[in-house]
């Protein structure tokens, strides 16, 4: 009998996420306020935050993810909980006009966070379970029909939460996984067309999110209103110039942009550390996207290729959408940047599909 050789881990990969994790720690402290002790408890909380997050990611590096192609049974169990934890957010007091949290001992958890890797399983196990009947549009289409279901129910209750940056960013992720696995072109675009419908009715259903978006388009015409933030973000990316002010040293973070420890503490970093400091960064997540995908491309298990590559797309996809927010690029959707924003239950699901992605990178061949 062969023995199971177990390949390491993605050295690299798990290097870069870990620079980021500090690189978060040093502008949690720097960008939550102007009194140590309040800087200081932010980041003791996101320092817990952290260490629960690495032993979660520690765990999972070693989970074979490769029996939930035959055994989807936690998959299901997984999914009723978390809808029942969707559900479960509305029995508790709103913070900021949003039912997101489930405060239990005293501390707040954010259960669609946590969907995000549930969703990218689900959807790789999904295409790859009627791969062979991908092709043909009367098979296909039912099948298509089932999983938007599926995804749709948990979906709705977050978009209700309400918190349109986590619904759009894992319907994004879950149309590439679709397209990746198969679907019939004129599935797809039919697929397409449902989620541009969804996505435009849920923005016009909304005001707010309507004056997001004529406020992206316009800050100047409420500069003390709607186009506040963004206006206070590019003044401190603009503040930063090549070097930097120095840590420690933004002038936007005192009072002038809000969320600046949590949403926007890219444009912090832009003015602490200047262009190079954001260029670090913007190349570490590069760096993520670059392994995601070598590890996605040598992997041989269709399965395992799937969730590779949507676990990556979590990660870069919802980086690039927080800066793109930051940059004035995207309208304010409210999404924390991975690995780096202030945000315990942010953190511990982004180590949490950090640790799905090196188990996979385990089975990635030479």
């Amino acid at each position: 009998m062969i023995p199971d050789v177990r390949r390491p881990v993605d050295r690299w990969l798990l290097l870069c996420a870990l620079l980021l994790v500090a690189i978060g720690m040093v502008w949690v402290y720097s960008a939550s306020g102007l009194k140590s002790s309040v800087a200081t408890t932010f980041l003791v909380q996101q320092m817990v935050a952290g260490a629960i997050g690495i032993a979660m990611m520690l765990a999972l590096s070693q989970v074979d993810l490769g029996m939930l192609r035959e055994k989807p049974r936690p998959l299901q169990i997984t999914y009723v909980i978390f809808v029942l934890l969707l559900v479960a957010v509305f029995f508790f007091p709103d913070v900021k006009g949003a039912h997101r949290w489930i405060r239990v001992l005293g501390q707040r958890f954010q259960p669609s966070e946590f969907f995000k890797p549930l969703a990218v399983l689900i959807t790789a196990w999904w295409m790859v379970r009627y791969q062979d009947v991908w092709g043909r549009i009367q098979d296909s289409l039912p099948k298509l029909v089932m999983l938007i279901l599926i995804m749709g129910l948990p979906l709705g209750l977050i978009l209700f939460e309400p918190d349109f940056g986590t619904t759009a960013l894992v319907i994004l992720v879950v149309f590439v996984l679709v397209l990746l696995g198969g679907l019939h072109k004129t599935l797809l675009a039919g697929f397409g067309g449902v989620i541009l419908l969804g996505v435009s009715v849920a923005i016009a259903a909304s005001p707010y999110r309507m004056a997001r978006v004529m406020s992206f388009r316009n800050p100047e015409a409420d500069p003390l209103g709607k186009g506040h933030q963004a206006l206070q973000s590019l003044i401190a990316v603009g503040n930063g110039g090549l070097f930097g002010v120095g840590v420690g040293n933004s002038m936007q973070k005192l009072f002038y942009l809000p969320e600046a420890h949590n949403d926007f503490i890219f444009a912090v970093i832009a003015e602490e550390a200047g262009l190079i400091g954001t260029v670090v960064v913007l190349l570490l997540f590069s760096a993520i996207l670059w392994r995601g995908y070598r590890i996605a491309r040598r992997v041989r298990d269709s399965f395992l290729r799937l969730c590779a590559i949507g676990f990556t797309l979590m990660l870069v996809m919802q980086a690039f959408m927080n800066m793109s927010v930051v940059l004035s690029i995207a309208p304010n959707k409210g999404i924390p940047l991975p690995f780096i924003s202030y945000g315990g239950t942010s953190l511990m699901a982004s180590l949490a599909i950090l640790g799905l992605l090196l188990a996979i990178s385990k089975e990635a061949s030479e």
